[in-house]
């Protein structure tokens, strides 16, 4: 099975809106660096499931992705979510990286949460998204 994860970093880093947000590479998975106060994004996958036929796997899989948006203020984070929700909802086509095509059905949306952390002093805006894609 393919990793989607990252397909969709390069495909968010090739949007010039998010990679200028992010300065060019602040997309990280799992979790924030320590540390790390300007604008960046945060991948966590959520679940996976593929999905099959009465006779095999059908090569669809669906994948729920969490995208976390931190930055210093409410509205630098609401632009990185914004967007990363314009980049990403709907799309449907390949997705590239290390010149690896990853074939994308549909994106979708869905739940958002807005939140803030007294730890790091962080706003954050959580995003999910459905991701279904061909895993061969």
């Amino acid at each position: 099975m393919k990793d989607i994860r990252p397909a969709i970093r390069s495909f968010l880093l090739g949007d010039p809106t998010v990679s200028a947000l992010v300065g060019g590479f602040r997309i990280h998975n799992i979790r924030l660096p320590q540390g790390q106060v300007d604008p960046s994004l945060v991948l966590n996958r959520v679940s996976e499931t593929a999905d099959y036929t009465m006779k095999e796997d059908s090569s669809l899989s669906s994948v729920r992705m969490q995208c976390d948006s931190w930055a210093q203020t409410a509205d630098q984070a609401n632009d990185l979510a914004s967007a990363t929700r314009d980049r990403l909802s709907g799309y449907r086509g390949p997705m590239v990286a290390n010149s690896e095509a990853v074939e994308v059905r549909g994106v979708f949306v869905v739940s958002e949460l807005d939140g803030y952390d007294d730890v790091t002093k962080l706003y954050r805006l959580s995003r999910d998204f459905n991701v279904w894609y061909l895993t061969r």
